[in-house]
């Protein structure tokens, strides 16, 4: 199968032929012959049969890539052991932050593996304009609650002997990266994105006129980092008895503490002070409204949704649904219309009116409208227009002093980040939606 690109480079070939064919006669000044004519009927034929087959071979290939990108992260699972993301893997497994914790209380010192990665995520952190103030963790490394061994539930289960696993704590669904949000990793100095955001146009002519000129607008979308800071409290005698487990509890712990910032950062950061902008706070995005005082939402609410973001031409890539556990028991107990007996939400709990649907407590449930303070937020849109940036790994700095009367150890962790939606025309919004 050719690609899109030699099936117009075929077509181009083609309509040289057509404009020698016109040229020829132009120039003796006369008439197509019969046999002329059979061939500029041929070569136009061909010409549009393969208008028509670039145009599917577009819709192909725009596929392959929706769904390369979708299959980035288990693809980059997949890949040689023993190249460098094996070598990465092989660093993370090693790594302890525990250890990296211990080394940082007095009379320790860091060294191995941890002290390796540090001297890494110090480059890092220069190549970005950042400075780490305690024991740093480069961003592959990248994975708060409070850890006492005499309190079962904070902490102390981790120390026995013969161990199951841990309990993890009931967290929010984070559905921003899952719905397609384009992550930007290891960034060096602010970052600027050119965006197109005007068409050149066509204008029909005269036939001597001179043509207009076509003009494109072109602006930018500016990416600085901004410190996301997360803290946990972990007693010095889980420091000095705990097993493995814990290793992987604490890190997974406070990868989770800042991903969960992140990702409601992402939906409804509100942009001022030093916090990133979300896409309900986004100026531009379509708003679909549902009453003075808000409104259960309807099926015409969901479509005006999806035609918020289609007139504006932006209904492509990853389209979905976005909304809270509240709304989506509304939409499932909301009748399409009186008679039909289906659902807005269907049985089916991932689409909703053919669309991938996923829900999160993230999404706020507590917005103004009217007299209403509860108000939930329905977000539809093209997912791979949400920019989430980061700049280096993790600054982990120990304070051992603040709590050292209660034999306990402060970790605080810092790492930076910033959010851009691309085109806020991918993107619409209900804000007023009522659960009753």
């Amino acid at each position: 199968m050719k690609s899109s690109k030699e099936l117009k480079e075929d077509r181009n070939d083609i309509l040289k032929k057509l404009d020698a064919l016109v040229n020829k006669a132009e120039t003796e000044n006369r008439q197509f012959t019969d046999a002329e004519k059979t061939e500029f009927s041929n070569l136009e034929a061909q010409a549009e049969n393969l208008r028509s087959d670039i145009e599917m071979q577009g819709k192909i290939e725009k596929r392959k890539e929706e769904k390369a990108a979708a299959n980035f992260a288990i693809s980059t699972q997949k890949r040689n052991k023993n190249g460098e993301d094996g070598e990465k893997s092989t660093l993370a497994k090693k790594y302890s932050i525990i250890g990296a914790i211990r080394s940082q209380l007095p009379n320790n010192k860091l060294e191995g593996i941890e002290a390796e990665m540090h001297q890494e995520a110090i480059k890092e952190a220069r190549a970005s304009g950042l400075k780490i103030e305690g024991v740093g963790m480069p961003s592959f490394l990248k994975e708060s609650r409070d850890l006492v061994v005499g309190t079962a539930t904070a902490g102390g289960h981790t120390v026995a002997t013969d161990l199951g696993g841990l309990i993890p704590v009931l967290r929010p669904q984070l559905q921003t990266e899952a719905l397609g949000a384009t992550v930007l990793s290891g960034l060096t100095g602010n970052l600027d994105l050119p965006r197109n955001n005007a068409a050149g146009a066509a204008v029909w002519e005269g036939e001597q006129d001179e043509n207009a000129e076509t003009v494109q607008g072109f602006d930018k979308i500016s990416l600085t980092p901004n410190r996301l800071g997360a803290k946990t409290h972990i007693s010095k005698q889980l420091l000095a008895q705990s097993s493995i487990s814990v290793e992987q509890f604490v890190r997974n712990d406070l990868n989770m503490a800042v991903r969960i910032a992140v990702d409601y950062a992402a939906i409804n950061g509100s942009g001022s002070g030093n916090v990133p902008e979300g896409i309900l706070n986004v100026t531009g995005i379509g708003d679909v409204a549902g009453g003075t005082n808000g409104l259960v939402p309807t099926f015409d609410h969901i479509v005006d949704l999806e035609t918020a973001v289609a007139v504006d031409n932006a209904d492509m890539g990853a389209l979905a649904y976005l909304t809270t556990p509240g709304i989506r028991g509304a939409l499932k107990k909301a009748k399409t219309d009186a008679g039909s007996g289906l659902f807005v939400w269907g049985q089916d709990a991932q689409t909703l009116n053919g669309y991938r649907a996923a829900v999160s407590t993230q999404v706020p449930s507590d917005l103004v409208k009217g007299s209403s303070s509860d108000a939930h937020a329905i977000i539809f849109g093209n997912w791979n227009d949400l920019i989430m940036a980061s700049w280096g790994g993790f600054d982990i700095v120990v304070d051992p002093y603040t709590l050292a009367t209660q034999a306990t150890v402060r970790v605080i962790v810092n790492s930076w980040w910033d959010m851009a939606v691309r085109h806020p025309e991918s993107f619409a919004a209900m804000k007023d939606a009522l659960t009753s």
